[in-house]
């Protein structure tokens, strides 16, 4: 979902994404949620985070708890952390799928203003074009 979400605020970023339960078919009840808000990942399987601790990182986003833990197997450089602790739905027993799924959208919710607030406050100034001068696209130097 976080992927999904970041790459739809704007262009210039790779997003990346990994799971600390690797090779899981992303769920029907998540697929569906997605889906309702515009994004398709029926496709999309958890790929494991152990292929990207060995790269320099701008930036590493964890999500929850467990995915906070993997902050020591990254051997390399990694500029900024930041971690969200969103409430993972599974964790729990639902009375049916109806339960789940409106969990599962709570949750889309949160991420996604979560999110676009750290893309708004920390993100899409550095995505900005600049001038020689330094400035972004307010820039009054012509």
């Amino acid at each position: 979902m976080a992927q999904k979400i970041l790459s739809s605020f704007g262009y210039g970023t790779k997003i990346f994404t990994s799971g600390v339960l690797p090779g899981r078919v992303v769920p029907s009840s998540v697929v569906g949620v997605m889906e309702q808000n515009g994004y398709d990942c029926s496709r999309k399987k958890a790929s494991d985070v152990d292929i990207y601790c060995h790269q320099p990182w701008d930036y590493v986003i964890t999500l929850c708890e467990e995915a906070k833990e993997v902050e020591g197997d990254f051997n390399k450089e990694v500029k900024n952390w930041k971690h969200f602790s969103f409430d993972d739905p599974f964790q729990h027993i639902y009375e049916d799928e109806t339960e789940l799924e409106h969990r599962i959208s709570e949750l889309y919710e949160t991420m996604y203003r979560e999110l676009y607030e750290f893309y708004r406050d920390e993100l899409s100034e550095q995505l900005l074009p600049r001038c020689t001068c330094g400035a972004n696209t307010y820039c009054r130097c012509e």
